[in-house]
C-alpha cells in the first residue's frame, strides 16, 4: 500500500532527526530518492507514496510534503516530526528500505541530494520547464534508477 509523501518524511524524521541534519530540502530529497529506487527494486509494480513527484523549479517535489513542510518548519534543522492527521503505519520490509536509503544518502546534505535530482539524463531535468510544474512519470523514475541498479549489479 502506498504511504502519504509526508509518512515517509516522518519517518526519517523519527529515525534520524535528532542528529540535526535533516533540513527542508534534504527531507524533500530524500523522499524522492527513495520513492524512485522503490519504484526499481519492485520492478515498477509498487510506489511508495499515493502522490506522484512533480517537477518544480527547486526539483522533483511532492507538493503535500511541500506544502506540511512549508507550515509546519520556520527553522532550519527538522527534529521534530511533522503534523498530520495521519495514522499510517510503515511495514517493517518498507522501514529496512528507508533505513538502507538513508545509510546510502542521509550522508549528504540537501544541496547535494538536489544535484543528483537534476543532473542531465534524470526524469527531472528530462521533462522540467520553469514554472510549469509537470508531473513526473512512474515509468521514466523507474527507467533511471532502474538503470542505476544496473550499474550497480555491474
Amino acid at each position: 500500500m502506498p504511504y502519504n509523501p509526508t509518512t515517509i518524511a516522518n519517518y526519517f524524521i523519527e529515525r534520524y532527526g535528532k542528529a540535526g541534519e535533516l533540513t527542508p530540502m534534504k527531507l524533500l530529497k530524500l523522499t524522492y530518492i527513495a520513492y524512485g529506487w522503490y519504484l526499481a527494486i519492485t520492478d515498477g509494480k509498487k510506489r511508495l507514496t499515493n502522490e506522484h513527484p512533480i517537477a518544480w523549479d527547486m526539483g522533483p517535489v511532492f507538493p503535500t510534503l511541500y506544502s506540511n513542510i512549508k507550515k509546519n518548519y520556520k527553522k532550519w534543522n527538522i527534529t521534530t516530526t511533522i503534523l498530520t492527521a495521519l495514522t499510517e503505519t510503515i511495514t517493517e520490509q518498507d522501514k529496512t528500505f528507508l533505513d538502507k536509503i538513508w545509510s546510502i544518502y542521509g550522508k549528504y546534505d540537501g544541496v547535494y541530494l538536489s544535484a543528483l535530482t537534476h543532473q542531465d539524463g534524470t526524469p527531472w531535468r528530462s521533462v522540467y520547464s520553469k514554472g510549469c510544474n509537470i508531473p513526473l512519470k512512474d515509468e521514466d523514475i523507474y527507467r533511471h534508477y532502474k538503470g542505476k541498479m544496473a550499474t550497480i549489479d555491474g
